[in-house]
This record gives structure tokens, C-alpha cells and sequence, in this order.
């Protein structure tokens, strides 16, 4: 391995700043996942990982991603899900060598939990190789009952709104009507004797 220092390529906009570019630069989503590599580079063989090397090839993988090629996506799911259902399988194995209730508890909720997190990543890898298809219905007919459906593509106004336009005629109000007694033969009732 070589032990060259790699530098960090800037593509510097008119009227940007140095400081600026090299900001946006490392803003970017493949910079910080880059640093993220680099920082956890003691758990992957003991080996280091230099951060411009992976930046340049994370930058490649994107390019490949933004033309359509899947490939990277669909192998990064697969292992995943593959390393899960191992976690799944050793921390299970785990718990049934436990004796105490806490601990087996414990591992089989972990393992559990990483059986599902595999579920999903498969899930996810099946969705992004048959996406599911997506149906226009124009009209659903779902009442239990009496419907009226009105198929009037053709008319776009609607009555409701005609009446609101210039053309409309003002409301007449005429003279306020005055109150009279309608039925003034009837009495209050007499008390019933409820017994």
C-alpha cells in the first residue's frame, strides 16, 4: 500500500471563494459518508482506509446511481440483509445457551429485532426490483346502497357556480312579513291525573 498522501480535488465556481468550494465539498453526502468510512476504519481487517481514495470512488458509485445503474444498490441490500439474518443466527444461538431469564430475554429481543431489520432490507431489495404498479382509477364505485354517479367529463362548470356569475339576477327581498297568530282557539290542557 502506498503511503503518498492523496489530495483533495476542488472544482472551484466563478465567484466562489477557495474556502467555499472546499466547504461544499465536504458538505457533500459522499464526503461525510467518507469520513465515516475513515473513522471506522480499525473494525474493517485492521486496515486503513484512506478518506480521497473512498470519496473518489463513492463519487463514481453516484455518477453510475444518477444513469440508472442499480447494480451497486442491489448488491449493498443483498449483503446487508445476508449479515443480518447471520446476526440473527448468533445472537439467537446466544440466547438459548442462556440460563438466566434476563439475559435470554435480552439476546433473542436483539436477534428479533435484527431478523426484522433483514425483512426490510429484502423487502426494500424486492420493491427497487418490482416496483409495484401504479393503477389511475378514473371512477370507484364502492356504496352499499343507492348511488347516483355523474360522468360529466364534458361539462367542466358546474350549476352551483353558474349562479355566482355576473349574469346573475339580485335576490328580491320584498316587504318583511309581519307575525300573526295562526290558531288562537287553542288553550293550554288540563292537568291528567296520572295515578
Amino acid at each position: 500500500m502506498s503511503t503518498k498522501p492523496r489530495k483533495l480535488v476542488l472544482s472551484q465556481k466563478p465567484n466562489q471563494s477557495k474556502d467555499e468550494a472546499i466547504a461544499e465539498k465536504l458538505l457533500k453526502p459522499s464526503s461525510l459518508s467518507s469520513a465515516l468510512i475513515e473513522s471506522f476504519k480499525g473494525n474493517v481487517q485492521g486496515e486503513s482506509i484512506d478518506f480521497v481514495l473512498a470519496l473518489g470512488i463513492l463519487e463514481k458509485e453516484v455518477l453510475k446511481l444518477q444513469g440508472g445503474d442499480l447494480s451497486k444498490i442491489e448488491e449493498m441490500l443483498l449483503s446487508q440483509a445476508v449479515a443480518l439474518e447471520m446476526m440473527f443466527t448468533s445472537l439467537a444461538r446466544t440466547a438459548k445457551a442462556q440460563e438466566q431469564l434476563l439475559q435470554y430475554e435480552t439476546h433473542m429481543r436483539f436477534a428479533l429485532k435484527a431478523q426484522n431489520q433483514s425483512r426490510a432490507t429484502l423487502q426494500a431489495l424486492i420493491q427497487l426490483k418490482q416496483p409495484s404498479q401504479t393503477t389511475f382509477v378514473r371512477q370507484a364505485n364502492i356504496a352499499q346502497g343507492h348511488q347516483q354517479v355523474n360522468n360529466l367529463a364534458e361539462k367542466i362548470t358546474t350549476p352551483q357556480n353558474e349562479l355566482l356569475g355576473a349574469e346573475s339576477a339580485k335576490l328580491v327581498t320584498g316587504a318583511t312579513p309581519t307575525a300573526k297568530r295562526v290558531n288562537s282557539k287553542v288553550e293550554a290542557l288540563d292537568k291528567i291525573n296520572r295515578c
